[in-house]
């Protein structure tokens, strides 16, 4: 029981660190940036797109295992029958 708190505990602070480091970065990156993105492009403050960025990150973090996982159970299913 102690061990999943210890291992929690270390989580939250790597996690904590994570999210000071990105606020920190993007307040000290607030002037405006033109981005393109295929065939359009946008002016932004640079704290926005970096924020972007970041939830993309996030998202793609929190997608792909679960995508993954998703696959995997779909091939032991067929494989197995359980």
């Amino acid at each position: 029981m102690k061990r999943e708190a210890n291992q929690s505990n270390w989580r939250t602070w790597l996690i904590g660190i994570l999210i000071a480091l990105v606020v920190i970065v993007a307040l000290q990156n607030s002037q405006e940036v033109g981005v393109d993105v295929l065939f359009i492009n946008v002016d932004a403050p640079l704290i926005v797109i970096l924020l972007v960025a970041v939830g993309i990150g996030v998202l793609i973090g929190y997608a792909a295992p679960v995508l993954l996982r998703h696959r995997r159970d779909e091939r032991r299913r067929r494989e197995g029958g359980t």
